[in-house]
């Protein structure tokens, strides 16, 4: 009796645990997750201004990324990157070159190292900043072709005149300090203007006994302004002269350096 209880137990007991697992909800099956999408690797900046591609191709310079270099500045440099400001413009050149380089491209990094030199015959590569293959092709490049360097200096460098140096500011353009050059002729200008219109008034308010009429105090307010002006324009002169002919100097002095390191084929320091 007591096993058949027993077994009438056991039957009850997975009968429930029959209903029990037909009322679950089915199981939830999960699908694999999508793969994530490629992410396409960033090109060369299409239709953007030459100073953006400069900057997209220093940037990538600084990681490494000399593939990208080549693709950022070819177009500008297969036009010899004249679309850019003077010193972006060697920018340029020198990434691009070291980045030819540095990926195999000799005859394209030479191209862009010579155009460098024409423009900038004073460039070097300095070897603890730049690795050593760069720096001996950017030497020999130089080595190869000084005597179109030397040349390119000197019809870059223009003439100098010495008497340019008596009519400043012609001293200064002519050294290539524009910036002096057009202080001084903005100073010139304001004291001769004073100097000018101060006499002009003295002399057309001035009586036939030089009194004056009408104008009384004028004198004593315009002639010291009459001379003070003709005093400082002459000094403002001689300053120019004198520095016309000083950075003139240094100039030659410079330039005849830098021939002859490019006629030795050495780097200009």
């Amino acid at each position: 009796m007591s096993s058949l209880r027993a077994a009438l137990a056991v039957g009850a007991l997975l009968a429930g645990v029959r209903r029990a697992r037909a009322d679950d909800p089915p199981p939830l099956i999960l699908s694999p997750p999508a793969p994530p999408a490629a992410v396409a690797p960033l090109g060369p900046s299409d239709g953007a201004s030459p100073a953006r591609r400069l900057a997209d191709a220093l940037r990538r310079f600084e990681f490494g990324d000399y593939e990208g270099v080549v693709s950022e500045l070819a177009v500008l440099v297969e036009a010899g990157a004249r679309t850019l400001p003077p010193a972006d413009r060697l920018e340029a050149l020198r990434a691009y070159g070291i980045a030819c380089a540095l990926i195999g491209r000799p005859t394209a990094a030479e191209g862009a190292f010579l155009l460098l030199l024409k423009a900038d015959p004073g460039a070097r590569l300095e070897p603890q900043l730049v690795r050593p293959e760069a720096v001996a092709l950017f030497d020999a490049v130089r080595g190869r072709n000084r005597d179109a360097l030397l040349g390119a200096y000197r019809k870059g460098r223009g003439r100098r005149y010495a008497v340019l140096n008596l009519l400043p500011p012609a001293g200064q353009l002519q050294n290539h300090d524009y910036v002096k050059g057009y202080a001084l002729l903005g100073v010139e200008l304001a004291l001769l203007a004073s100097n000018v219109t101060s006499g002009v008034l003295l002399y057309s308010w001035q009586g036939e006994h030089k009194d004056f009429p009408g104008h009384e105090d004028a004198p004593r307010a315009l002639r010291p302004l009459n001379w003070v002006s003709f005093g400082a324009l002459v000094s403002v002169l001689a300053y120019g002269i004198i520095d016309g002919f000083v950075v003139g100097h240094r100039r030659r002095l410079e330039e005849r350096r830098v021939e002859d390191s490019l006629r030795a084929g050495a780097i200009p320091f």
